[in-house]
């Protein structure tokens, strides 16, 4: 037990603001918190691990990627488009060739901070496991703590919404032990909205909405990457997501950017190289 002022001089690093996703999002109060849990939900296909995945790689923080819809190979194509900013397609093809060498070189420095683990259906003490394997390596936990996703993780219970709430207690509590942000990938319903736009905090699958201090809906439209802050403790919340932020993307390359203008620049950028 400790007073507020022994929290505050000491060396706590719950409540720290992680890196900035992007100046839009900042502006719209959207960040990322050590020592809290965060939701990111939409519906299938619609750019969830885009969103986690270009940030976990973009941060510079140190990052523990529990990936459970991916295997390593696609993962690390995926970071090598995001580093030398060419197609996922065209990062595989290369893997093949002695061109190798430059996707080695791309994420090379990744090694040093992020560490993906592929098991698809995880449990919840492996992921624990997991968590203390990375701080026997680093001497320190994550600094963030990514879970893709959320129904893949093995229920405790019969009834999966019971397994998904006792999923979100222990990564709630994982968080404060840790104060690492923990970043939870989520569902939400199809039926509830259009799949272009980001749904309501109702619309989340599994009544999952107590614990977490920041759920996030984003929905991939075209170019365009829409993000609702449904649920916001430290910012401005926008529970039926009627009014998000929206950002740019280029899927191909698994990148965001703040405007379109910044997209077309970089793309623009990529046709002359």
């Amino acid at each position: 037990m400790r007073s507020l002022l022994q929290v505050i001089r000491g060396s706590s690093l719950a409540g720290e603001d992680l890196p900035e996703i992007l100046p839009a999002l900042t502006a719209s109060t959207i960040r990322f918190r050590r020592g809290q849990l965060h939701v990111v939900a939409g519906q299938p296909g619609r750019g969830k691990t885009l969103f986690a995945f270009w940030y976990a790689v973009k941060c510079g923080e140190s990052v523990l990627y529990l990936n459970a819809d991916s295997d390593q190979g696609t993962m690390a194509n995926r970071a090598g488009a995001i580093m030398l900013q060419m197609p996922v397609n065209e990062v595989k093809r290369l893997r093949d060739t002695e061109g190798e060498v430059l996707l080695e070189d791309a994420i090379y420095d990744l090694t040093r901070r992020v560490r993906i683990e592929p098991d698809p259906h995880p449990t919840l003490d492996g992921i624990y496991e997991e968590v203390q394997a990375y701080v026997e390596v680093f001497g320190r936990p994550p600094a963030a703590i990514f879970v893709d996703n959320l129904m893949n993780i093995q229920a405790t219970h019969d009834n999966e919404w019971t397994g998904l709430r006792d999923a979100m207690s222990a990564l709630h509590s994982l968080a404060r032990e840790t104060e690492s942000a923990v970043i939870a990938l989520h569902h939400t319903s199809e039926q509830s909205s259009n799949p272009n736009t980001p749904g309501p905090m109702r619309s989340v699958m599994g009544k999952v909405n107590q614990l977490p201090e920041v759920i996030l809906s984003v929905a991939r439209d075209g170019d365009k990457f829409h993000v609702a802050a449904v649920k916001n403790r430290d910012g401005e919340a926008d529970p039926n997501a009627t009014n998000p932020t929206t950002v740019y993307c280029d899927a191909p390359t698994m990148s965001l950017f703040n405007s379109l203008q910044e997209l077309e620049l970089y793309r623009t950028k990529r046709e002359w190289q």
